[in-house]
């Protein structure tokens, strides 16, 4: 059982499932089979954050999906092992009329059906998301560096998770943000050796790598304002880091979007409009935050007036060094005298303005557990070998069996230590089988060899087959003698030639097309394209 951590049962999370348009290869159909059930390591990708909440306590949990992916994952959630075995309560899943696979991540929230599902403070995740990091720590830093930052509840911050492109777990191609932060407002308890504290920092400026290369390219530089200067004078710039779209969000941030009607993307808009208003000059009227804030502040003012009343002979005599009473010791413990604290902001004069929360960002280092998003076909399969080489119980992603109890191997057929074999499949003899991932029902045929694969479920290998870096889609059919080099995808059901060869290349089903590529009347023709570039995607 997790450790209990001190979380409101009214703390909710959300999970954007979306359209999957960087992996159209396999979710061409998404009223079939949509993003959030493609598999990862022999799991419906959805699992990964459904399992990452449950494990943190949080148990309130809001699918998000188009209606036209509705009822796949609720058979899913009613059908699928995986997703039956979580703990209960069952997730609610929630499909606005107006969701379409090409709505904004912020437009999201601004639905009225999504608005009403929210009560309090809320997370906000991806269904592509893989973490290792227990979701309990970074909770806890919310509530004690973001929640309480300006002493009342009624003034929470919010936070936001960034996780390195480059190290252990790099993939060739995959997006990255452009963060730029500077140093958060330090709590004068030190903090304990695993802390995620000294990877804390506050966001100042958030847009996407596309938008950084934009404004360079046309000005030769990149314009840093004088009032980010003068309100933070070092501040650090992240051009290798990716957002992990794992947000901790006050409740306020409804109000927020509310009078910011156009916002279309929470990375950019609401976290990046969010960061500049604390420094930049005219923009918290601008944004409406002085109306929100003015509210908040009110009300905060009566509760603590109440407080007080109840505490009319409580007075705060002298300052408490709380570091000095503090059980945990560090070495070379340095305060610069210019660091905010909690007490300079709680004892402002309550006649000034209400101070924006800040939005903090919690930067995963490149040595520790894993987090990444999984939104493209090569990000697919390296998370699928990296939980395939993972040893039972060693990680809360890793699988209780390698090879499952129901899966049939024939004698002389070699199976590598990194490899996973879903249920019920038959693997025939003189199979040779590395570093890979098999789903359920699957059949290898005798001869066969499988190098760095993935294999969704009820695929077929015809005999002698030899594939080294390929993803195949469920109910596919690979011919006999086939040969498939790395960077092939395979469509779901689709059903290939004895004899294929091919690199780095599509094989689809395209719908109305004749053999010379004109619009016919046949209901389908099967060809084959080669990869032209990875596309963007909402969650």
């Amino acid at each position: 059982m997790p450790a209990k951590s001190p979380i409101s049962p009214d703390f909710q999370a959300l999970i954007f499932c979306g359209p999957g348009v960087s992996l159209n290869t396999f979710t061409s159909t998404p009223e079939d089979f949509p993003k959030a059930l493609v598999p990862i390591g022999n799991r419906p990708m959805v699992w990964y954050p459904l399992d990452w909440c449950y494990r943190m306590n949080v148990h309130r949990i809001t699918l998000i999906t188009p209606p036209s992916s509705c009822k796949a994952i609720e058979n899913a959630l009613s059908r699928n092992p995986d997703l039956t075995s979580l703990p209960h309560p069952r997730p609610e899943i929630i499909a606005p009329e107006a969701l379409s696979q090409n709505t904004g991540t912020a437009e999201i929230l601004q639905l009225p059906e999504v608005q009403r599902a929210i009560s309090g403070h809320f997370l906000v995740l991806p269904c592509d998301l893989l973490s290792e990091l227990a979701g309990e720590s970074l909770l806890e830093t919310w509530m004690v560096h973001a929640a309480g930052i300006v002493g009342s509840s009624a003034f929470p911050g919010g936070l936001g998770v960034w996780f390195p492109t480059k190290g252990e777990h790099a993939v060739k191609g995959e997006e990255t943000n452009f963060l730029v932060t500077a140093q958060a407002v330090q709590p004068s308890v030190p903090p304990a050796s695993n802390s995620l504290r000294p990877n804390l920092s506050q966001v100042v400026y958030s847009s996407t790598t596309d938008t950084l290369h934009d404004v360079t390219e046309s000005r030769h530089s990149f314009p840093i304002r004088h009032g980010l200067l003068r309100r933070h004078g070092r501040i650090r710039m992240l051009t290798t880091t990716r957002d992990a779209h794992i947000y901790l969000f006050p409740y306020w941030i409804l109000d927020f979007l509310n009078q910011n009607p156009t916002f279309d993307s929470i990375s950019e808009d609401i976290v990046g409009w969010w960061a500049k208003a604390t420094w930049q000059d005219g923009l918290v009227p601008k944004l409406g935050l002085d109306n929100i804030l003015n509210l908040l502040h009110s009300a905060s003012g009566v509760e603590n007036a109440e407080n007080g009343n109840n505490n009319s002979n409580t007075e705060i005599e002298d300052d408490i060094d709380i570091a000095s009473m503090s059980s945990t010791q560090v070495s070379n413990l340095l305060t610069p005298p210019t660091t905010p604290s909690y007490t300079s902001e709680q004892h402002r004069s309550a006649s000034a303005p209400p101070i924006v929360p800040p939005f903090l960002a919690y930067v995963h280092p490149p040595t520790t557990p894993l987090i990444r998003r999984i939104d493209t076909p090569s990000l697919l399969l390296h998370a699928s070998l990296h939980i395939a080489s993972l040893n039972p119980s060693s990680s809360p992603l890793s699988h209780p069996h390698k090879v499952h109890p129901t899966a049939t191997i024939v004698a002389r057929t070699t199976v590598g230590q990194d490899v996973l074999i879903g249920a019920n499949t038959n693997v025939q003899q003189h199979v040779t089988i590395k570093s890979s991932v098999v789903g359920a029902n699957c059949k290898i045929g005798a001869g066969s060899r499988l190098t760095k694969c993935v294999l969704m479920d009820e695929v077929e290998v015809g005999e002698k087959a030899v594939l080294t870096g390929v993803v195949v889609g469920a109910r596919a059919r690979v011919g006999k003698d086939c040969k498939l080099g790395e960077g092939c995808e395979v469509q779901p059901g689709f059903v290939m030639e004895d004899g294929t060869e091919g690199k780095g290349e599509k094989f689809m089903v395209f719908e109305g097309l004749d053999e010379e590529g004109e619009l016919g009347d046949d209901d389908g023709l099967m060809e084959m394209e080669t990869d032209g570039g990875e596309g963007d995607e909402h969650e």
